[in-house]
Formats: structure tokens, sequence, C-alpha cells
């Protein structure tokens, strides 16, 4: 696709390597990917979302620093 957009698709394009690909095999395989292809390009114009994203609202704070002394943490004697 040297002079297309790379949003564009032309099935003409398409190279199956599979032998004896029906006319209706062929449809299925362009409407699966013209509908990845639309898909994926709603989400890049989609507007971001407004607060946390999901990465940082699975983050768990830092724990308090562990200090070592009497009824506390002893360290490992195994």
């Amino acid at each position: 696709m040297p002079n297309s957009k790379p949003s564009e698709f032309d099935p003409s394009e398409l190279v199956f390597v599979t032998t004896h690909v029906s006319d209706v095999e062929v449809s299925a395989v362009t409407a699966v990917i013209r509908g990845l292809l639309r898909e994926e390009s709603d989400e890049r114009r989609a507007a971001p979302e407004l607060g946390q994203s999901a990465w940082q609202q699975n983050q768990r704070p830092l724990r308090e620093p562990v200090h070592p002394g009497a009824n506390r943490w002893r360290g490992f004697t195994g």
C-alpha cells in the first residue's frame, strides 16, 4: 500500500497462502480485518479518559518501613 494512508485497507492486496479459498471465506476475512482496523482507528481517536488509568488505580501504596525491635519484626532465623 505505497500510496495509501495507514488506516486505509485495500482487500485486493490480500494474499491467501491457503489454496481453494472460496469467495465467502475471502469476504469473511475481509470483513473481520475491516472491523478490526475500524475498531483500532476508533480507539486512537477516542478522547483520553479523565482520572486515573486502570494501571494507576491498581497500584498499592508503599508500606511503611519495617523496624526491628522488641515485639516487632525480628528477622529471619531459619
